[in-house]
């Protein structure tokens, strides 16, 4: 089987560290993928005006798609899942909907809540005027950005002082910005597969810096080393009664479900607060699966290894676009109309 692994190629004001970051993920699920003696083809989207990868996609069987925006800007993931939707080719990951609502945050709560899915509650605001609903403390961040981007120290306030100096300087760079009811308690990330659920992880903040907030911060997510990296040790499988364990994953899969169909991979981040009361904090399709990252460690805890882990994402993918056929030929539609 002929595989495109997609990706993005990046933009010349990239520095060495956003190449090698994206570049590493690329060449461990090729790997993964030779070693099912799969050929693989690496294709780099480098535009938004640039459709020169399409040809090869078409070329191919199978497309893992790594391709998480152009240049680094996230917007951009939208058009390349819904691009590759109207090529018929299988491809992993999640819909073209499910992407485009969990880049709008407010849009993917609003739907979540809609559902029954227990959502903190929130607004989002261009900072022209203070929530009057809203239960101090909040968390104020992008509405339509993901990775922790814009998320620091300072996200969470507890004062109305606070919130308007927070939000002053959020407006500066966004054009839109969510505040929400933060909530205090343990966090946790459930992964999935498909309709296959992974082994609970909590998010452990005991080692945070002295006055640091139990969140985690663009810092904690991407820079290796600093006191929030160090501060904030992912865990898998959890130590949680089987009780609690079962209402965590129930609300994850009901998340997972609504904004997802329960198609691709993803992950569901989720509080618990002090009465054992779910709450989802976000629907994350498509997250890193770098051998290093959160799903790649649920999957070990699961029994997979990194090249299974590829390996099933894959045959989701495969077994996604063999279910639109078989509907087709029932039917009596083609297969894209299916």
């Amino acid at each position: 089987m002929k595989v495109a692994v997609l990706y993005d190629g990046g933009w010349d004001t990239w520095d060495a560290k956003d190449v090698a970051s994206v570049w590493q993920s690329v060449k461990e699920v090729q790997l993964a993928l030779k070693a099912r003696d799969w050929d693989t083809t690496l294709v780099p989207v480098r535009a938004p005006n640039d459709f020169s990868w399409l040809s090869k996609v078409r070329r191919s069987d199978a497309v893992f798609n790594l391709c998480e925006g152009i240049g680094g800007h996230s917007k951009f993931e939208d058009f390349v899942v819904a691009t590759l939707e109207l090529t018929g080719v299988p491809y992993t990951g999640c819909r073209p909907w499910a992407v485009s609502v969990a880049h709008r945050k407010h849009a993917a709560n609003t739907l979540l809540a809609r559902s029954g899915v227990p959502i903190p509650a929130f607004v989002v605001t261009d900072g022209n005027k203070l929530p009057a609903d809203l239960t101090l403390p909040v968390i104020v961040k992008p509405a339509a950005e993901d990775a922790s981007v814009g998320i620091d120290s300072g996200s969470v306030c507890t004062s109305k002082k606070a919130l308007k100096k927070r939000l002053a300087e959020m407006v500066e760079q966004y054009d839109e910005v969510i505040i929400q009811e933060y909530v205090a308690g343990r966090e946790f990330n459930v992964g999935f597969v498909g309709d296959q659920v992974l082994p609970i992880a909590e998010l452990c903040f005991d080692n945070m810096p002295e006055g640091s907030w139990p969140i985690l911060t663009y810092a904690a997510k991407w820079d290796v080393g600093s006191p929030e990296d160090l501060g904030s040790v992912p865990v898998c499988p959890v130590d949680l009664p089987a009780e609690q364990q079962k209402r965590l994953v129930a609300v994850a899969r009901h998340a997972w479900q609504s904004l997802c169909g329960g198609a691709g991979y993803g992950r569901v981040d989720l509080r618990m607060d002090a009465t054992g009361q779910p709450y989802v904090l976000e629907v994350n399709p498509n997250p890193d699966i770098s051998d290093c990252a959160g799903l790649s460690r649920m999957a070990r805890a699961h029994g997979w290894d990194y090249n299974e882990l590829v390996g099933r994402i894959v045959d989701e993918a495969l077994g996604r676009s063999s279910s639109r056929e078989a509907a087709a030929v029932l039917t009596g539609t083609t297969a894209d109309q299916a």
